[in-house]
């Protein structure tokens, strides 16, 4: 009787395990995020990428893996991305070559979160950026929605799409002297020195910020405010509902319901747990009767 029991309470763990939908999925854990680095080489003419670091020497790979590569190249939600100086650094003369941004468009299929470029020249856009720093010496032309962006000394960008919180740091000079336009909306703007914070702007129109380089803010005082309470908070980022190695599609809401919703895996786990341990009772029931009619 108690073998047979035991049998019967193997088989039902077994259906059970069967009936759960994605049961390997709820064991997966997100893999850590990476640091991908790229560079234009002025002597292949070139964009080129290296996971990790870069190495003197080293040749990197075909910008090509940077969205079709297996997981551990190609850029994943959660990825911080940097952008070097081109290659090689002095030519014959000893002098610096002009930065060069090629005849490629960068495009990144994900959601970065982080984008530092380092004292170079790129056009570059992601699905969207959570911390941006575009440092001194930099050209730069972005794309996609930034939660949180630096731009330093005497550095040149343009933000394709909406920016949540833009300052403008000064960390050589006193004077903030970037050069810096918005296409999308700036919900909050700040210029800072050594010292501190200079000033605050809050709720820019779309398509009217621009920071000139000689004359400061030169967006018409209509088109934005002066009082607020400081930098927005950010945008609420929903967890994946797919695998990590997967693209994901997120969605976003102006409340906070989305968190209230159940997601997908998530809604019909009770049910079947309920489901599974009903079948376990009925199959030790009938385990039971059959032993019972059987004496």
């Amino acid at each position: 009787m108690k073998k047979f029991r035991k049998c019967i309470s193997l088989i039902a763990a077994a259906a059970l395990l069967v009936l759960l939908p994605n049961v390997n999925a709820l064991q997966a854990s997100a893999a850590p995020a990476k640091t991908i680095y790229i560079r234009f080489d002025t002597d292949l003419h070139e964009w080129r990428m290296q996971i990790g670091s870069w190495e003197e020497g080293d040749a990197g790979l075909e910008l090509y893996y940077l969205n079709n590569g297996s997981d551990s190249q190609k850029a994943l939600d959660g990825d911080t991305l940097v952008v070097l100086p081109n290659t090689p650094e002095t030519d014959e003369d000893g002098k610096k070559p002009k930065q060069q941004t090629g005849n490629v468009d960068i495009k990144v299929n994900a959601r970065l979160g982080n984008l530092t470029v380092n004292h170079a020249s790129v056009v570059i856009g992601a699905t969207s950026i959570d911390e941006c720093h575009v440092q001194s010496g930099s050209v730069a032309a972005i794309s996609g929605d930034v939660t949180n962006a630096y731009v330093y000394d005497d550095a040149a960008c343009t933000f394709n799409n909406n920016v949540t919180n833009l300052r403008l740091i000064a960390t050589v000079e006193n004077t903030v002297d970037t050069n810096v336009s918005v296409v999308g909306t700036v919900a909050y703007a700040s210029t800072a020195n050594g010292g501190g914070i200079l000033k605050e702007y809050y709720n820019f129109a779309a398509g009217s910020f621009y920071f000139d380089t000689y004359s400061g803010l030169m967006t018409d005082p209509n088109l934005y405010s002066t009082t607020g309470n400081g930098p927005a908070a950010a945008p609420q980022t929903p967890a994946p509902t797919a695998a990590p190695s997967q693209s994901q599609t997120t969605s976003s809401s102006s409340s906070g319901e989305y968190d209230d919703v159940p997601k997908t895996g998530e809604s019909n786990l009770l049910i079947w747990l309920f489901a599974g341990m009903t079948i376990l009772s009925a199959m030790c029931a009938g385990g039971c009767l059959v032993v019972r009619k059987s004496r």
